[in-house]
């Protein structure tokens, strides 16, 4: 288990100030992904070691409040519930993003915070599955592994947010009802736009993201809805 760094973070973690971990690996194909390199082979050269990581957290323990672990997807790692008991002993709060694909890994895990990736509905994931994996065996058992997980996180007291990149062809707003009665009892669910140029896609990063005012659309119709819906940045940003 090796990691990225951001040594300072004002964004990733709400209200607190934090470092970022960044695992390398995932086990989808998102197109439109904007960190590629932390989800092909190889991993980057310059990834630190568990050790070294907790090293820099212990050295920063009067700088920083929390810790933010993201990827790739870093519930991958076997390791991960005990190297976050570690964090935890350094008197961090901390954070884990996920894409909900393994709620039993997720239920392992002593944390303050999740935030969820909602890519679309999630009968619709085989277009994000590897094509080395079976993609009617594989979406099935995604699907309802990713409604587990939703159904976790809303349940567990745990502070959290569901969050969205709006990708064209991807994310439909003929989807919205559906989601937003999938998402009923979330605290907080994020829109962002879609970043065009280096994707893990080379050729959907020349897609047009959708406009404001259609994010501004979408996340009023989540609003309608009942959900707590606002938007993080600007589309294409």
């Amino acid at each position: 288990m090796k990691f990225g760094l951001v040594k300072t973070s004002l964004i990733d973690y709400p209200g607190v100030v934090a470092a970022v971990l960044f695992t390398h690996g995932c086990n989808l194909r998102c197109p439109y992904c904007h960190n590629p390199n932390l989800v092909l082979p190889p991993p980057p050269e310059d990834m630190l070691d568990a050790e070294e990581a907790l090293a820099f957290l212990h050295a920063r323990r009067r700088v920083l409040e929390g810790v933010c672990v993201s990827g790739g997807e870093p519930l991958l790692y076997t390791g991960l519930p005990e190297f976050l008991r570690e964090i935890r002993a350094l008197g961090y709060k901390i954070k884990i993003d996920t894409n909900g694909s393994l709620p039993q890994a997720l239920k392992t895990l002593s944390v303050d915070y999740i935030a969820m990736d909602i890519k679309t509905l999630p009968e619709k994931y085989a277009a994000l599955l590897p094509l080395s994996d079976n993609p009617e065996k594989g979406a099935g058992n995604l699907a309802a592994a990713l409604r587990e997980s939703i159904a976790y996180i809303t349940g567990s007291g745990i502070d959290h947010e569901f969050r969205t990149t709006a990708a064209p062809g991807i994310f439909l707003e003929e989807d919205i009802p559906q989601l937003a009665r999938l998402l009923q009892g979330s605290r907080h669910y994020i829109l962002t736009g879609m970043r065009p140029g280096v994707t893990l896609d080379a050729e959907y990063g020349k897609t047009t993201p959708y406009p404001e005012e259609t994010l501004a659309r979408i996340c009023a119709a989540f609003r309608d809805a009942g959900l707590d819906c606002s938007i993080r940045g600007k589309s294409g940003s």
